[in-house]
């Protein structure tokens, strides 16, 4: 072959049928649910011929001539040893560049690419050359980068190799003369026209040039170099001369700026196009993108369980030959340009390879270009992380019932006392295993690891657990023992050898452990508020309100108040009164954290009347007593026309979850009416009442192929509320388990919905999948998605009575307008208040938990809603009218309906303060005993809880 001839060819019809081969097998890879890989590890060589302890990097020498050497030797045992390599390439190790510029060359020639010294040759250079039998040496650049004596040292090894320098007036002129050596001209992806790369040729922009080496190597295309703001005459020349039809820019326009693009335009250049990024390691992660999809076709094979990190420079200069080919048995491996950390752009590329090839979990093998000093051991873990969507497998030990009352089962509710008792339905103790990826139950290994307290439990059932959805969660296993758990008894897993997963995705199952714990005694005594309003008009008060007060709630029944329970002190100077009656008081709902009783005194109160509660008058449902007040409460002064100063609103929580049962008819299977459960997830757009109006639709593709492998498409439309899942392709060896792992695939479905079989049998995930005979099936909602939440308005005073409907009228009249529905029974709310909350018709149940009675100052109203449309949100104005006849209507948007609040809202105890002269009336704006106008807007508050 002529070095020196320079042709116009394309590529063999063999070799494009050959890639479109290769493409139509990356294209699986490619069509891929995007996800992180399953797994992922660093691969390492085996350093003393075993196998188990392969723990060394192939890649990592003392040094960068080490580093070259040894993916050298790499390269030429690939090709067969001694005698397999005729042509190496020689650099300088000093600076660099050309060993970058001459990939495309050494791509054409199947050569590796050695670096050495200035002004010497590298001894190790030297051995390598001699041993495996090189031909002709190729020393890049002029005397300044590779000494004329390092060419006499070639030239007098044993060997007797041929030496030929090849130079230009600087590096541009080099990388010129180096393209001119390349004796076909090669096409860049996609194109068949002749094709050239453009690098920015600063010593600190190497990188660039280092993350599309690999890729110039595999097409053999010139690699030319450019200042950022200038072209070179040396690389023009290269371009006209050749008659370059397109130039791929690699780096932004910080390394090649968009007035070089311009001028090879006007050079001639048909076709110019910029691979950018904002960095090195960005660049690399977009061609790394085209290798495994755009260019997979011009490419050939391309990796699709492989990637390498790599230094920009020194370590990965010389590392084109080795990714190109000889790596992984003649498939590209894509160069990922890293630095002192894992740059984001990597980390997100790692994450987001698929987590299948084929029917195959990938486990994704990251390489290191250079030592620790190059690629360091955190960002290699870090890379490692990203990649990995299982990593290692994680458990927690929690209890298999909801025993904290968040009223979520998960690891956080702690495992209780149990007695053992197999007779009860379901048997006890029981707990549940919570894993961080898919397992199944395998009694026999439980056996082996389950302790309590450090001995061998009794393990004597483990079944998969389900989740608040009512489908099998593979995520959990449900143990149960045939032995009692004691108060402070540890359940731990114990180290073993043993694997927990499914299919072939098996990992070792860490250690864990958990304390059985008891409910935690009820010691806190319940309190006692007093409260009296004196002074109030036209109806004077003469009665306490006492509110007692516990966490760990009442029993059910009487709880003996008498007067004799109360100590009355009056005001000084008022009027001689007493307690005239306190009434027993039964507590209704065992349970209930709070109740009232009223304490009558013989006459209005006074400002300084004060109540006290004595001790022991009331006990909670633990038998703790109240600890009474020594100095009591006063009467407070009654305030007129009370406003109401704030209106919050709790954060929403997602009490129940829509669920949509897939019909066995629908994707095959024959266990029950549907066989795969999907459910959403507690948090996110579709999480409670949102999830009621989203739908699945399964369809399958007109050009469905069953000879193709398989393809399921899943994607989420979060404006329309749906997810479609379309069979592409699909052979008749698909499975269950392959659409659970690509509905589990998509991120967009992952983070709002679960997915798992209607029932724990086992070989489900086996079960032949029916791909669709008919097309576009819509499984709607079961509509069991709710949504609780609590809104609290607070008044700067104390309130007698409340009139519900207008208060809410008011609350919610901006929500009603945003909704653009009435605020009415068909709109907003439910007509009803109290009771159960129904709604009349199908609008926003709203309930206060007990009718109000004063005196008080907030007002509370619960909320469980199927629907999120009109609900309240932070920051609606709340016009709250104020409390007399006649009051100003609250107009809508002209486009909407008007929504009237009515007369009064709230009742005070003030009456109107008496004026000078008994008929002047003038000042008098609002009656005082009602409620004054106000405006506050509602405000989310973590304080307000969803339910109480």
């Amino acid at each position: 072959m002529s070095l020196y001839s320079k042709r116009r060819g394309g590529r063999s019809l063999a070799a494009i049928v050959a890639a479109m081969l290769v493409a139509s097998v990356l294209a699986v890879v490619a069509g891929s649910p995007v996800q992180a890989a399953n797994t992922s590890f660093e691969v390492k060589v085996d350093h003393d011929n075993n196998a188990a302890t392969a723990t060394e990097r192939e890649f990592a020498g003392h040094d960068r001539y080490d580093t070259a050497l040894r993916l050298a030797k790499n390269f030429a045992m690939s090709k067969g040893g001694r005698g397999s390599v005729p042509i190496a390439f020689v650099a300088s190790g000093d600076t660099l560049v050309d060993s970058i510029s001459v990939a495309g060359l050494a791509g054409s020639l199947s050569a590796p690419i050695l670096l050495t010294k200035t002004g010497s040759l590298h001894g190790g250079v030297a051995d390598f050359i001699e041993d495996y039998g090189v031909d002709t040496v190729y020393v890049l650049g002029g005397a300044a980068a590779v000494s004329d004596d390092a060419i006499d040292e070639i030239k007098g090894l044993v060997n007797e190799p041929k030496a030929d320098r090849i130079a230009g007036a600087d590096r541009y002129g080099t990388a010129a003369a180096i393209a001119a050596k390349i004796d076909s001209n090669g096409s860049w992806c996609g194109t068949d026209a002749a094709s050239a790369v453009l690098i920015n040729g600063a010593s600190d922009m190497l990188a660039y040039g280092v993350a599309v080496q690999t890729m110039a190597y595999r097409l053999g295309l010139p690699v030319l170099m450019t200042g950022a703001d200038m072209l070179p005459d040396a690389t023009v020349d290269y371009i006209t001369d050749n008659d370059i039809e397109h130039v791929q820019i690699i780096g932004g326009t910080m390394a090649v700026s968009a007035g070089v693009a311009s001028a090879l335009t006007s050079h001639g250049v048909d076709s110019v196009v910029r691979t950018g990024g904002d960095s090195a390691s960005a660049v690399s992660v977009e061609l790394a993108k085209l290798a495994g999809k755009d260019c997979a076709v011009t490419l050939g094979l391309v990796s699709s369980d492989r990637v390498a990190l790599v230094r920009g420079n020194p370590d990965g200069v010389s590392s084109a030959p080795v990714l190109a080919s000889s790596l992984t048995g003649g498939y590209m491996v894509p160069p990922l340009i890293v630095d002192d950390m894992l740059p984001a752009s990597v980390s997100d590329y790692l994450a987001a390879t698929p987590e299948k090839v084929g029917a195959n979990n990938l486990n994704l093998g990251i390489v290191a270009i250079g030592g620790t000093a190059a690629v360091s051991e955190a960002t290699m873990m870090a890379a490692l992380d990203a990649a990995a969507s299982s990593g290692v497998l994680t458990v927690a030990i929690g209890a298999a019932t909801n025993t904290n009352g968040d009223g979520v089962i998960n690891a956080d509710d702690p495992v209780r006392p149990q007695a053992l008792d197999t007779s009860s339905a379901p048997p006890t103790p029981q707990f549940m295993l919570y894993f961080n990826d898919d397992v199944e139950p395998d009694l026999d290994k439980l056996q082996d690891i389950v302790e309590v307290n450090g001995v061998p439990a009794v393990v004597s059932a483990a079944a998969q657990g389900v989740n608040a959805g009512n489908t099998c969660d593979n995520t959990r296993i449900l143990v149960t023992l045939g032995q009692a758990l004691n108060a402070g008894d540890t359940i731990s897993i114990a180290s073993s050898s043993h694997t927990l997963g499914r299919a072939e995705d098996k990992r070792l199952v860490p250690t864990a452990s958990a304390t059985v714990t008891a409910v935690a005694p009820d010691r806190s005594r319940p309190t006692a508020r007093v409260l009296g309003i004196a002074d109030a008009s036209p109806t004077a008060q003469s009665a306490f309100t006492v509110t007692f007060s516990d966490a760990g709630g009442f029993a059910a029944g009487a709880q003996g108040i008498d007067p004799s329970d109360f100590t009355f002190a009056r005001a000084s100077g008022s009027d001689d009164r007493t307690i005239s009656s306190a009434p027993d008081v039964t507590v209704a709902d065992g349970g209930a954290k709070s109740f009232t009783a009223t304490v009558t005194i013989s006459g209005p109160l006074v400002a300084g009347d004060r109540l006290i509660v004595k001790p022991n008058v009331v006990s909670d449902a633990a038998g703790n007593k109240n600890s009474g007040s020594t100095s009591g409460s006063s009467a407070i002064k009654a305030q007129a026309s009370p406003r109401a100063t704030t209106v919050l609103m709790s954060e929403l929580k997602h009490s129940a979850q829509a669920g949509w049962a897939v019909p066995a008819a629908l994707v095959g299977g024959a266990v029950g009416d549907h066989v795969v459960n999907i459910s959403a997830k507690g948090s996110g757009d579709a999480a409670g009442a949102a999830g009621n109006t989203w739908s699945m639709i399964f369809d399958r593709a007109s050009t469905y192929d069953a000879a193709k492998p398989l393809d399921i498409d899943v994607r989420v439309d979060t404006k329309g509320e749906r997810v479609t899942v379309r069979f592409n392709n699909g052979p008749a060896t698909a499975t269950l388990g392959d659409l659970m792992a690509a509905l589990r695939a998509n991120a967009d479905f992952d983070s709002r919905f679960s997915v798992g079989f209607a029932n724990c049998a086992s070989g489900l995930a086996t079960t032949p999948l029916g791909l669709l005979e008919v097309r576009d099936q819509v499984v709607a909602a079961d509509g069991a998605g709710r949504t609780q939440g609590a809104i609290e308005v607070t008044f700067n005073a104390y309130l007698q009575t409340v009139n519900h409907d207008e208060l809410l009228i008011d609350v919610l009249a901006d929500a009603a307008r945003r909704a653009k529905t009435t605020n009415d029974a068909t709109g907003i709310r439910a007509d009803a208040v109290g009771g159960d909350g129904t709604a009349a018709g199908g609008g926003l149940s709203l309930v206060t938990p007990t009718a109000f009675t004063g005196p008080g100052q907030k007002v509370r109203y619960e909320f469980e809603t199927a629907l999120t449309k009109n609900l309240p949100e932070s920051r609606d104005l709340v016009n709250i009218a104020a409390g007399h006849a006649g009051a100003t209507a609250i107009e809508g948007p002209p486009a909407y309906s008007a929504i009237t609040a009515v007369t009064a809202v709230a009742t005070g105890y003030a009456a109107d303060a008496p004026t000078s002269g008994a008929t002047d009336t003038a000042r008098d704006r609002v009656d005082e005993d009602k409620n004054g106008p106000s405006q506050p807007r509602i405000a989310v508050s973590t304080s307000v809880k969803a339910r109480n």
